[in-house]
C-alpha cells in the first residue's frame, strides 16, 4: 500500500480501524470493565507483542480495575498458574484468599481443566482471551462469570505472567462457555474447543 491508501497513524484509515477494533471489543466482551481492561494493556503494550511485567502500574490501573484483578505467574513448560496479587472481587467469590496459592489447588476437575486451558492458550500464544462461562464454586453456587486474560513478560520474549480482569454475576450462566482470542487486530471465535465445560457438565 502506498501513497494516499496508506493508514498512517493519524490518517481517516487508521482512525477507521481504531473505531472498528473498539465496537468489536466492545461487542465481544460486553462489559465496561473488561473493556477498560483491554485498552490499558493495549496501551501500555505500546505497539509491542505484549507488555512488560514492570509497565503495569496498579496506580495506572486505578479503583476501577484492580478489584477485578488477577496477576499470576504462568510456567507454561511445567503447566503451573500461581496467584501472585488477587483483587478484593476475587476472594469474596471465592470465599477465602488465594494469593500465592496455585491453580491446582483451587480448582478441580473440569473447572480446573477449562481455566488452566486459558492460561496456557494466553501464554503460549502471546495473545489475550476472553471467556464467558459459568462459575462454579465448591459451596455448590452457580454464577456466570466474564473473564480477560492478557499476558505479561519479564524479559520481553516468554510470556510468563498474566493479568486476569474477572467480573461476576448473579444470574445462569450460558450453556456452554463463548471463549475468543485476539489475533492479528480481531477477535476470533474458539468456542468449540470448550464444548467439555458445558454447564450441565460436573465440575469436581
Amino acid at each position: 500500500m502506498s501513497g494516499p491508501e496508506r493508514a498512517t497513524a493519524g490518517s481517516p484509515a487508521s482512525r477507521l480501524g481504531r473505531v472498528a477494533l473498539r465496537n468489536s471489543t466492545e461487542s465481544v466482551l460486553g462489559n465496561g470493565v473488561l473493556c477498560r481492561a483491554f485498552d490499558y494493556w493495549t496501551r501500555i503494550r505500546n505497539g509491542a507483542a505484549m507488555p512488560l511485567r514492570r509497565d503495569l502500574d496498579p496506580m495506572d490501573m486505578g479503583p476501577a480495575l484492580l478489584p477485578h484483578s488477577l496477576l499470576t505467574d504462568v510456567d507454561v513448560a511445567a503447566g503451573s498458574v500461581r496467584h501472585r496479587v488477587v483483587g478484593t472481587n476475587f476472594a469474596e467469590n471465592f470465599g477465602r484468599d488465594i494469593t500465592g496459592i496455585d491453580l491446582s489447588e483451587v480448582l478441580r476437575g473440569s473447572y480446573f481443566d477449562f481455566v488452566h486451558g486459558l492460561f496456557m492458550l494466553t501464554c503460549k500464544e502471546k495473545l489475550p482471551v476472553f471467556s464467558h462461562s459459568r462459575f462454579r464454586w465448591d459451596e455448590g453456587r452457580m454464577l456466570r462469570t466474564s473473564r480477560l486474560m492478557m499476558p505479561l513478560s519479564r524479559d520481553g520474549r516468554n510470556a510468563d505472567m498474566a493479568i486476569v480482569v474477572q467480573v461476576f454475576e448473579h444470574e445462569m450462566p450460558p450453556v456452554l462457555p463463548r471463549v475468543q482470542i485476539f489475533e492479528n487486530g480481531s477477535w476470533r471465535d474458539i468456542s468449540e474447543q470448550y464444548a467439555f465445560f458445558a454447564v450441565d457438565a460436573p465440575v469436581l
